[in-house]
C-alpha cells in the first residue's frame, strides 16, 4: 500500500463512523485531524526503536504528508 492510499483509508475509516452523514464538511475536517493524530501516535510509538523501524517511520511520515494534502 502506498502512503496516499493509507491516508485515504484512515480518513475513510473515521468518516464511516455512525452518524457522520449529518455533519458534512466539518466531519471531513474532524476525520482528517483524527487520522493525523493517529499517525502521530504511530510515529511516536515507532521511535522507541527508531533504528529498527526507520522504513516504517518514513512510510508514516509520507502518510502524514498525504493527509495534509487532503
Amino acid at each position: 500500500m502506498i502512503a496516499k492510499e493509507k491516508a485515504n483509508e484512515l480518513v475513510d475509516r473515521y468518516l464511516n463512523i455512525e452518524g457522520s452523514d449529518d455533519c458534512g464538511n466539518s466531519y471531513s475536517y474532524i476525520a482528517k485531524q483524527s487520522a493525523l493524530i493517529c499517525v502521530d501516535e504511530i510515529i511516536e510509538a515507532l521511535r522507541i526503536n527508531e533504528w529498527q523501524n526507520r522504513l516504517v517511520i518514513e512510510f508514516y511520515e509520507e502518510v502524514k504528508q498525504e493527509l495534509n494534502k487532503l
